[in-house]
């Protein structure tokens, strides 16, 4: 993830924060979303995974 905000960085105009901040939620948002629905199953492997 950090390779790809890499290219909206360019040396010559300086950094659009704006545009980096909006590509940063586009790709960690889907992911903040699945663990906050998942996030019961989630917790449940590990205490699966430990008790054995």
């Amino acid at each position: 993830m950090t390779v790809g905000l890499q290219v909206f960085s360019s040396g010559d105009q300086g950094v659009d924060w704006s545009i980096i901040t909006a590509a940063t939620l586009l790709t960690s948002g889907p992911l903040l979303v699945a663990f906050l629905l998942f996030q019961r199953q989630f917790v449940q492997s590990f205490m699966r995974a430990g008790i054995r």
